[in-house]
């Protein structure tokens, strides 16, 4: 494993790192290098109404290279390999690495370069430039190429600042990367637009709180204030979670094509853009092996249009279950409320639930269900420090009676 180790990280100390001026020598670099990600396995099984059932194995692994190098610089380049089999299926049950290799879900091709980064630390501050992960509050894991700027001069509070262009456009977590914007033909996306923010996150007992601002040019300015409180109690760890976010956008609408003509039956059509608010609070308490929350979140679209919350997947917003929830594109105005709980056997076993309801506006909604609510329940056993097992069981439940659905994970994951 050691010399496995070592004869990556040379090549890309050869490879990727030794270019920038002053660079480490290959030897150095190689004593210099930080190894971190994860290996991950995962069945799902889905099912809805209106679709038959879908079994399908994934293996996931993300590896980060970090080197050293002189002047305080340093480099990353990081590998993420994704692939997915049909399970008990000949058609498709194939790993392809290469020619016409579209790989799986978000990440364009089975094999490939995630982060390709420099970065450079002066004192308490930290800039990165190149391909890496945003890292904000309205995004996952998406990736993007830009510039991230870290500042930690005042204790107990950190500032950042980015700037991003060519967003990871094929990420199937964000719900608006179809929609095309500009003028009637325009070929582009709203993921080809630039992303700019600020932040700060503070901490100071009892009290961490973050403030986000980020504008996705020419579609929306988005806004996020996340403030917790924590306290223990008689051996109790008690929180309290708030958060107040929105979006105001730029662009009056988009197109589900690049094209829209009255002409064409079919050619495509408009969807109209309007500002959202984000309202969300969460209670949650962790005693003598018990843990539970319970939560409420707000969702107000200022018109009958369209809007998002959160760019890319749930983002650092307050969320529950599964698969009910999504942030990205909002279409009606939602009221949701959630419980959550668990036991622990031993520090190993957790036992819980999730009980997630939701009522939509409908009649701003494309949607053709008033009512919902999803059932989660969930075993996780911690193994070890790096390897862990999970499985859970989905289900949702749709007043239409149309749109129901089941899902069923397991995954192992471990992280090195």
């Amino acid at each position: 494993m050691k010399l496995f180790k070592l004869s990556l990280a040379a090549i890309v100390a050869a490879g990727a790192l030794t270019s920038v001026a002053s660079a480490a020598s290959l030897e150095e670099a190689i004593k210099n290098v930080d190894v971190a990600g994860y290996a991950r396995y995962r069945y799902d099984s889905k099912n809805t109404t209106t679709d038959s059932t879908q079994n399908k194995h994934r293996f996931t692994s993300d590896v980060n290279f970090k080197a050293a190098l002189d002047d305080n610089f340093f480099g990353v380049i990081g590998f993420r390999y994704d692939s997915v089999d049909n399970s008990g299926e000949r058609f498709n049950a194939q790993t392809n690495v290469g020619h016409e290799d579209h790989g799986n879900e978000e990440y364009g091709q089975t094999f490939n370069v995630r982060q390709y980064y420099l970065g450079y630390t002066a004192g308490n501050t930290t800039i990165q430039g190149g391909r890496q992960v945003l890292g904000t509050f309205f995004t996952d894991d998406m990736v993007g190429t830009g510039i991230k700027v870290l500042n930690s001069d005042i204790s107990g509070l950190t500032l950042a600042a980015i700037a991003f262009d060519n967003l990871q456009g094929t990420d199937g977590d964000m719900k608006t990367k179809d929609l095309f914007i500009g003028s009637n033909g325009s070929p582009d996306h709203v993921y080809d637009r630039n992303l700019y923010g600020v932040a700060a996150i503070g901490s100071y007992d009892p009290v961490s709180f973050q403030a986000w601002y980020a504008a996705l040019d020419s579609v929306a300015q988005l806004y996020a204030l996340d403030v917790t409180l924590g306290a223990n109690l008689g051996g109790a760890d008690l929180s309290l979670q708030a958060q107040y976010a929105g979006s105001s956008v730029w662009a009056n609408n988009v197109r589900t094509t690049d094209i829209v003509s009255p002409l064409v039956p079919n050619g495509g059509a408009v969807v109209e853009l309007d500002d959202a608010q984000f309202l969300a609070v969460k209670a949650g308490a962790k005693a003598f092996g018990f843990d539970g929350s319970v939560g409420y979140v707000n969702i107000n679209t200022q018109g009958s249009g369209a809007s998002l919350i959160s760019l890319e997947d749930q983002g650092g917003f307050i969320t529950a279950g599964e698969d009910l929830l999504d942030y990205t594109l909002i279409r009606a105005d939602q009221s949701i409320y959630f419980v959550t709980a668990g036991y622990t056997f031993a520090d190993k076993v957790r036992v819980g639930a999730d009980y997630v309801g939701a009522r939509l506006d409908n009649d701003r909604a494309v949607n053709n269900y008033t009512d919902a609510y999803e059932a989660v329940a969930r075993v996780d056993y911690k193994y070890s420090k790096k390897l862990n097992f999970k499985t859970w069981y989905s289900y949702i439940d749709r007043d239409n009676k149309e749109d129901d659905a089941k899902h069923l994970r397991f995954e192992a994951r471990y992280n090195f």
